[in-house]
């Protein structure tokens, strides 16, 4: 099944306004300028302004609400929801022993080499890549902790 891009940009912008609304309750960090809810606003935003792109966007085609193009196997889906949730659950109790650098990058190069069939190359390629971009912007330009586990000898 596809949907239009109004249903789905009506989606995003009511998800970006709530939000915009939840980050409003975080407490200020004591000694910043800005306080907690400034990113998750920012990202409210700006699911808002992109969610009514695609909304001009469905509103200007004529296409129908709802294509039904196909079936998705049954064992499939399972088998996909069942990888992420298994990630998820690995992530939780690997990061603290191995840190983020290395279960981030083994796990992205799993999910991706199964969910997209690519060599094993381009998945650990593309995984280390993401992996090092999302420390980069979490750990180090916003300052989240994110767990060093065996690295953190290596690295400080």
């Amino acid at each position: 099944m596809r949907s239009n891009d109004k249903i789905t940009g009506l989606v995003t912008v009511i998800f970006g306004v709530l939000v915009i609304t939840n980050s409003r309750g975080l407490a200020n960090l004591p000694q910043q300028e800005y306080g907690a809810g400034t990113f998750p606003a920012v990202i409210g935003g700006l699911l808002i302004a992109f969610g009514g792109l695609l909304v001009v966007r469905g509103l200007r085609s004529n296409a129908p609400w709802m294509i039904w193009t196909n079936e998705v196997p049954v064992k499939r889906f399972y088998l996909t929801l069942l990888a992420i949730v298994m990630a998820i659950v690995a992530y939780i109790l690997l990061t603290p022993v191995f840190g983020f650098p290395v279960v981030a990058t083994v796990l992205l190069s799993v999910l991706l080499y199964c969910f997209y069939r690519q060599n094993w190359t381009v998945s650990v390629i593309t995984a280390a890549i993401s992996a090092a971009v999302i420390w980069s912007v979490f750990g180090r330009l916003l300052q989240v902790p994110l767990e060093l586990g065996i690295l953190e000898k290596v690295i400080y």
